[in-house]
């Protein structure tokens, strides 16, 4: 079963090189990365999936984005309901990320059933759970544990990053599931939520993320 940390930052944007991180990687239990404007490509057995994530919230440039993409992994950031259900619905669209940071109705028992139904992922950034201190941690396991219980309702799909910048910010697969653990995931659909991105490029020739 392939396992995929979703949209690390190698250099330029971040302080260790892809092949470094790669290498880590396999070292963590992991075979595959989506990395954030870095070419397809393979290192140390590890495959690397370019990803983008589009971080202006209007439809305008997530089209754009689409009609670039190529072989791109696109997530998008979040932002109000009307505009993530949208998102959910553009073709190419693989990814919504970022729901942690919006209002509790952002992401609702309808949107969630959109996503379902598209295919489309909820990209959870599990490195925020160590950044993150006090009243915002605590705001995002809140938020991670109710998106848990919209997808054991809805069943649409969960992939899972480290949102590392750096080796230092990775962490291993058993690291990945004690993580999550602390929102009540438990260590099988933590292990299908990172096993996703092959799945929804096999699905469709144009991936879809919505983070």
């Amino acid at each position: 079963m392939t396992v995929t940390d979703v949209f690390i930052q190698p250099h330029p944007r971040g302080d260790s090189t892809i092949r470094r991180m790669a290498r880590t990687a396999r070292e963590y239990g992991f075979d595959t990365l989506v990395a954030i404007d870095q070419p397809s490509a393979e290192y140390h057995g590890v495959s690397i999936l370019k990803g983008i994530i589009v971080s202006e919230r209007t439809m305008k440039a997530v089209n754009a984005a689409v009609r670039k993409r190529g072989d791109t992994i696109i997530g998008v950031a979040a932002g109000e309901n009307s505009f993530n259900r949208s998102v959910i619905q553009t073709p190419g669209v693989s990814l919504l990320t970022g729901i942690c940071s919006t209002r509790r109705n952002a992401f609702d028992h309808v949107t969630a059933r959109y996503a379902a139904e598209k295919g489309v992922a909820v990209h959870l950034d599990i490195g925020m759970l160590i950044t993150c201190r006090g009243h915002t941690r605590q705001k995002v396991l809140t938020r991670y544990h109710e998106l848990l219980l919209l997808q054991r309702k809805y069943e649409f799909p969960f992939a899972l990053g480290s949102g590392a910048a750096s080796i230092l910010d990775q962490r291993s697969v058993r690291e990945m599931v004690q993580l999550c653990g602390l929102f009540g995931m438990e260590r099988d659909e933590v292990r299908t939520a990172l096993a996703t991105i092959p799945k929804l490029r096999q699905e469709s020739s144009f991936p879809r993320v919505v983070s």
